[in-house]
C-alpha cells in the first residue's frame, strides 16, 4: 500500500524555512548589536580582556595583587578613592561561576544596559552607572569601615577583595524596570512570525494547529498579570538576587550585599525618573533603527 509522504514534506520544508528565518534573524541581530549599542558593545569588550588578562595573562600572585590594588576596600577607598572607583568596575571578578557571568554579564550589560543605552543615550547611561557604582561603594566601604572597627566585620576586609562590575550593573537592572513589558513584548513579537517545528518524531501526537505562534500576541503571553505585577516581580528578582550569596553576621549582611542593594535602589529610583513615560502601559511599537 503506497504511503501519501506529501503532508510530511511540506511540514519539513516549512519547518527548514522557519529555521531559516530565525537563523537570518539572528544574524542580523548580532551583525547590528554594536551598530544600535556602541557603549554596550564596548564595555563587554572590555570587560572581557579584562577577564583575559586576569586568568590567562598574569600569574597567580601577580592577578591576587593586582585585585588588591584595585579593590574599593576602606583602605583603598581611604587612599585612592578616584582610582579605585574607576578602576573596578572594568574587571568582572574572576572567582563568579558561569551562570552568575552568564547573568551579569549576558543579562545585565548585553542586554539591559543595551537597552538602557538606546532609550536614554551612552552618556547618561554611563553616568547612572558610574553614579550607581559610586553611591553603592562608598555606603558599603563606611558600613565596612564601622563594623570592622566595632568587631562585626573581620580585621582582614579592610584591604580584602571588593572589586567587580556587579554594583553598577545591579543598579542598570534594576533601572529599566519601566521597560521590562516593553521588551518582552517587543521580543514576543519579533517571533510572531515563526511557527513551531512540527516534524519531530517525539512530537508527531501533539497537535500543534491551535498553537500557532503568528497568532500570539503580548496579553496571550503575560500571564494574564498587569504590567505593573510584572515589573514588581522583576525588581523583587533584582533586590533578591544579591542575598543569594550574602554571609550574614548576627542581623548584619556582608557590605557587598549593603552595596549591591543600595546600587538596586538607586537605579530604580534614577530609572523611574528617567524613563517616566515608559512606566504606563502603551501599544508596542518597533524599536526604531538608529
Amino acid at each position: 500500500m503506497a504511503i501519501d509522504s506529501g503532508p510530511r514534506t511540506a511540514t519539513a520544508a516549512r519547518a527548514s524555512r522557519a529555521w531559516r528565518a530565525s537563523a537570518a534573524s539572528v544574524a542580523r541581530a548580532v551583525r547590528d548589536y554594536p551598530r544600535r549599542n556602541p557603549l554596550t558593545f564596548a564595555y563587554l569588550l572590555v570587560i572581557l580582556a579584562g577577564l583575559l588578562v586576569m586568568t590567562k595573562v598574569l600569574s597567580g600572585p601577580a592577578a591576587d595583587h593586582f585585585k588588591i590594588a584595585i579593590s574599593t576596600d576602606p583602605h583603598n577607598m581611604a587612599h585612592a578613592p578616584l582610582t579605585v572607583l574607576l578602576a573596578s568596575p572594568v574587571f568582572a571578578a574572576t572567582d563568579s561561576g558561569v551562570f552568575s557571568h552568564l547573568l551579569i554579564i549576558g543579562g545585565g550589560v548585553g542586554v539591559c544596559m543595551a537597552a538602557l543605552e538606546r532609550r536614554i543615550g551612552a552618556l547618561r547611561t554611563v553616568a547612572l552607572f558610574l553614579l550607581a557604582n559610586s553611591i553603592a561603594t562608598a555606603v558599603a566601604t563606611s558600613v565596612a569601615a564601622a563594623a570592622i572597627h566595632s568587631g562585626r566585620y573581620p580585621a582582614k576586609w579592610w584591604d580584602g577583595y571588593d572589586y567587580g562590575i556587579s554594583y553598577g550593573v545591579l543598579a542598570i537592572a534594576a533601572s529599566v524596570t519601566p521597560l521590562v513589558t516593553p521588551l518582552v513584548a517587543r521580543a514576543v513579537a519579533s517571533l510572531s512570525s515563526l511557527r513551531p517545528l512540527r516534524s519531530w518524531s517525539s512530537l508527531r501526537s501533539w497537535s500543534w494547529s491551535s498553537l500557532s505562534w503568528s497568532s500570539l500576541s503580548w496579553s496571550s503571553l503575560s500571564w494574564s498579570l498587569p504590567s505593573r505585577i510584572v515589573r514588581l516581580l522583576w525588581i523583587a528578582g533584582v533586590f533578591a538576587y544579591p542575598f543569594v550569596s550574602a554571609q550574614w553576621f548576627g542581623l548584619l549582611p556582608n557590605f557587598a550585599t549593603i552595596g549591591h542593594e543600595t546600587a538596586a535602589a538607586f537605579g530604580l529610583a534614577a530609572g523611574y525618573y528617567l524613563l517616566r513615560g515608559d512606566a504606563t502601559d502603551r501599544a508596542v511599537e518597533p524599536d526604531p533603527e538608529r
